[in-house]
């Protein structure tokens, strides 16, 4: 755009340059007639040649330059804006900014959508793992339970009562009596295993109890049960061993019936578990493989 104002500014120019050059030739002419010499009065006074005036050509502008007048320009330049303009320029404002508005809104809705879309799923898969675990739990749930019983002797219960707590469980006593058999005088041997105390009996008491077993105070030492059986003995020891108790032996004792037809009294122990399922019932019978057979009943 300047460099078309500045061919418009030219053009005034010469235009301008034309129209008083023209004016100058003419003045000089007029004044030339009169300065003629006045001795020749009597001589015809020629008719004075018309005179040309040179005007400048007309520039023409390229067909392709449309332009206004260049008065226009200047003009339309030098005057305020008028109101049908600044309605026109404020609209278009507003326009543009309500556009811009929108634009704005429309984004904040999409990541709107996105991020409610995203919590959607978050919750679908919460709800999954939830349905999952549920029908994990129900399935563990919908095991056989029961209850189950063992009949253990009194010596025997005592000993691996403490390995029995973590099931709960309920013992009640009972008390069997068995007739002797053979002729008077006839010899039947137990086993008693005795840990030494060590000096400390109570302090020796504390320590089985809390490893699982029981014991009393027999004979300066601390008897920790009372077997039928050689075997029977040696296991206990080599739980007590592995339990971290040292300087255990076996006592044996030999008992003589009274008489012939006499009878036998042996307490037994009967445990009853509750609430027991495949899992618990087999650790059980582990641990009472040894003393006894673990009985379950009908599941529920």
């Amino acid at each position: 755009m300047k460099w078309l104002f500045a061919v418009l500014v030219a053009l005034n120019i010469i235009v301008f340059g034309g129209m008083v050059a023209s004016r100058v030739a003419e003045k000089q002419r007029n004044a030339s007639v009169p300065a003629q010499s006045v001795g020749v009065p009597q001589q015809q006074q020629l008719p004075a040649a018309p005179v040309e005036i040179l005007r400048p050509a007309e520039v023409s502008t390229p067909e392709w330059v449309a332009v206004p007048p260049p008065v226009a320009a200047a003009s339309a330049a030098s005057e305020p804006e008028s109101e049908e303009a600044r309605l026109a320029r404020e609209k278009a404002e507003q326009e543009a900014k309500e556009k811009e508005a929108k634009e704005l809104e429309e984004k904040a809705r999409k990541e709107r959508e996105e991020k409610a879309k995203r919590e959607q799923l978050e919750k679908e898969k919460a709800k999954r793992e939830q349905e999952q675990k549920a029908a994990e739990a129900k399935k563990e749930s919908s095991q056989c339970i029961s209850s189950a019983s063992v009949t253990l002797n009194e010596d025997d219960y005592h000993r691996i009562k403490g390995l029995l707590r973590q099931w709960p469980h309920a013992a009640s006593r009972t008390v069997e009596k068995r007739n002797a058999s053979g002729e008077a005088g006839q010899v039947q041997k137990t086993y008693r295993v005795l840990v030494s105390a060590d000096g400390d009996a109570a302090a020796m008491l504390e320590s089985l109890a809390a490893k699982g077993f029981s014991g009393s105070i027999y004979e300066g030492s601390i008897s920790v049960g009372v077997t039928g059986s050689r075997s029977a003995a040696q296991v206990l020891i080599s739980r007590l061993a592995t339990a971290g108790f040292g300087g255990t032996r076996i006592h044996e004792q030999e008992e003589r019936s009274a008489s012939s037809g006499g009878s036998l009294s042996v307490a037994k122990m009967q445990v009853t578990f509750m609430d027991v399922d495949d899992k618990s019932a087999q650790e059980i019978q582990k641990v009472v493989s040894r003393y006894g057979k673990l009985n379950r009943r009908a599941c529920r």
